[in-house]
């Protein structure tokens, strides 16, 4: 359970660090596809910034998603070696799914983009856009992934171990 703790609290400091770099790097459209209509439609015309920087953002981007993607591997791998049957498996990538989705809307949805405004900084003329305030503008996309994720950590769980024998 360490292992799996000590991995969840690494890919959250890399998420949040990730989160507070790539303003200088995305896109608009990269940035703000997540972010409520009203949003998107203020920081349309929003310059993006140069082709080399934006290259490099895609870059960290797909690093990103490489890392995480490590990290269940790993957290896979390691549970194989310690001899983990389907359950412990699927308990181990439920605990990191579920912990990480909890960081998710506390910390990034909730702290930094909602209560911080932190992308205003980087988007001025979003400023007066009702969607800043509205604690629940991915609310439907959450309670989704919350619903889907026993069924994956099984599906993973269940990968895992086809792939260890």
């Amino acid at each position: 359970m360490m292992t799996t703790l000590v991995a969840l609290a690494l890919v959250c400091l890399l998420s949040l660090a990730y989160m507070l770099i790539i303003p200088y790097f995305a896109s608009t459209g990269m940035l703000m596809r997540f972010l409520p209509q009203d949003i998107r439609e203020a920081a349309k015309a929003h310059s993006d910034p140069p082709v080399g920087r934006r290259r490099f953002g895609y870059l960290l981007t797909a690093l990103a998603l490489a890392g995480y993607i490590g990290v269940l591997c790993f957290l896979g791998a390691d549970g194989l070696r310690r001899g983990y049957g389907f359950w412990l498996l699927f308990g181990r990538y439920m605990l990191f799914m579920y912990g990480y989705k909890l960081f998710d809307i506390l910390v990034q949805d909730q702290m930094l983009v909602i209560s911080g405004k932190y992308f205003v900084k980087f988007y001025p003329e979003t400023r007066d856009c009702r969607s800043w305030d509205d604690r629940s503008f991915n609310t439907k996309n959450q309670l989704i992934r919350l619903f889907a994720f026993p069924f994956v950590c099984a599906l993973m769980a269940w990968f895992t171990l086809l792939i260890g024998k």
